[in-house]
């Protein structure tokens, strides 16, 4: 039996613009970052020449870990869960996740980018998108890096 080509209407719900502007700032960020290295504008202050390595071009892309450690990384900063960001950090967590400097390096990378990017977002929309609405944005970010990570994996073989 055939399909009706637009059953797939039935399941469409509305959205926010609020949610769409996530959904939209959670892909561009995943993209950017899966096409290691991202554009950066500038890298400033004390972090200049800290993140120059893994950031040049041509750079290899971080392990997955790298990326899953950052956004785990960032949720907690957005929940202001202080409890978590200091037991992971006290308990050296990320050189059990991402055992390179390297991975360990572009993993604060990808958390500031991720962050950024969300916070630019907050700010632009004079913060109307608040904290609680970009939660939901980092599963997106997260969900759509491992999503094109396998793929790439799948077209090499």
């Amino acid at each position: 039996m055939a399909k009706d080509r637009w059953e797939w209407l039935e399941g469409l719900k509305a959205e926010s613009p609020i949610d769409v502007a996530v959904k939209y700032v959670a892909a561009l960020t995943a993209d950017a970052l899966v096409a290691w290295p991202p554009s950066v504008r500038a890298v400033e202050g004390q972090n200049a020449g800290r993140f120059r390595d893994v950031l040049e071009p041509g750079a290899e892309r971080p392990s997955l870990p790298a990326y899953e450690e950052a956004i785990k990384r960032a949720r907690w900063e957005l929940l202001r869960d202080y409890d978590a960001i200091d037991f992971y950090a006290r308990n050296n967590h990320i050189a059990k996740a991402c055992p390179s400097d390297r991975d360990q390096l572009a993993s604060e990378f990808i958390q500031h980018y991720v962050l950024e990017s969300f916070f630019m977002l907050m700010e632009k929309t004079e913060y109307r998108v608040k904290r609680k609405d970009i939660i939901p944005g980092l599963a997106m970010v997260e969900k759509r890096i491992k999503l094109v990570w396998f793929e790439t994996l799948a077209g090499r073989n």
